[in-house]
């Protein structure tokens, strides 16, 4: 039972080291209230496929239209048409993210992205780097931060955002202090460093994205001693500046409005009602007891 529970787990399914013919999608919840003011549940759906290119995702961005887009942390990514959607179709895009520039870099952990240019940066694990791609998925650019940074080799930049001002900021799992630049890291803008403040000890940030107000939504897990394994929140706080604090409150508890899973990847779409869009997405670890669950939520600010 303390192996089945482990983080990571380690009961593992043996899959093809192939693309994924079919990719099935099932509806396990429809709408609904959360039990908290100003958050609803608009849909929870399962996706499955046999295939190591397929699972593990460990970030997700919001792309024009009704499109989303998950990278996982063995370096591939799927792009699907959001399954609420009036017209929706499953893609896989089978490309393996960065390999023709650097194979070494596999773990991604977080994604950001400039919706003027459709430019997107990738943080990975490991090799703690930030790769910057063309909005054709194209590599252009990377900053090393080996040696400016001390994180460890299994907490690198696994929550990133940019900010509307130009700004990226980065929070390395379960660490204390983040950091934050005032341009685009892979131009050489220098890094400084802000405090964490965790808004519920024994949590780690795993994914974050900016509001519309400027605020920044963090979503937040930690492990339990439960089945599922995992429990999960959101929290929101003002942007932090370089020096100062960054103390987001918990608004949301996900559990139980929501199937417990390792959730990873965060990304935000307006409406034009003033209300927000907030999907989710989990990472399985390749385990037979974990499920790639993406969850839509909907967030009201003016509540």
């Amino acid at each position: 039972m303390a192996l089945l529970c482990a983080p990571g787990t380690w009961v593992r399914t043996p899959l093809p080291n192939s693309a994924p013919r079919d990719v099935a999608v099932t509806r396990l919840q429809g709408p609904g209230p959360t039990g908290t003011p100003g958050w609803d549940i608009a849909g929870v759906w399962e996706y499955d496929a046999e295939s190591l290119m397929f699972g593990g995702y460990s970030a997700l961005l919001a792309l024009s239209g009704d499109r989303l887009r998950a990278f996982t942390d063995r370096a591939f990514r799927m792009t699907l048409i959001a399954p609420d959607a009036q017209d929706p179709q499953e893609l896989i895009d089978r490309q393996l993210v960065a390999r023709a520039d650097a194979n070494d870099l596999w773990d991604i952990e977080s994604a950001t992205r400039d919706p003027a240019t459709g430019r997107y940066w990738l943080g990975y694990e490991n090799h703690h780097t930030i790769h910057r791609f063309t909005r054709e998925g194209i590599v252009d650019g990377k900053r090393d931060l080996t040696g400016e940074v001390d994180w460890g080799d299994n907490g690198g930049a696994e929550a990133m955002t940019r900010l509307a001002d130009g700004r990226f900021v980065v929070l390395p799992e379960g660490g204390r202090k983040g950091v934050i630049f005032a341009d685009d890291p892979v131009e050489g803008a220098p890094m400084q460093r802000f405090a964490f403040r965790n808004p519920a000890p024994g949590f780690a940030a795993t994914d974050m994205a900016q509001l519309p107000d400027g605020r920044l939504i963090v979503l937040m897990r930690d492990v339990i001693w439960a089945f599922p394994t995992f429990t999960s929140l959101i929290a929101i706080g003002p942007p932090p500046v370089a020096g100062g604090v960054f103390a987001p409150e918990t608004v949301l508890q996900l559990d139980p409005a929501i199937p417990r899973e390792n959730y990873e990847g965060l990304a935000l779409r307006p409406r034009a009602d003033g209300r927000i869009d907030v999907w989710l997405i989990s990472d399985d670890n390749l385990s037979v007891i974990q499920r790639t669950l993406l969850v839509k939520l909907v967030f009201d600010p003016a509540a």
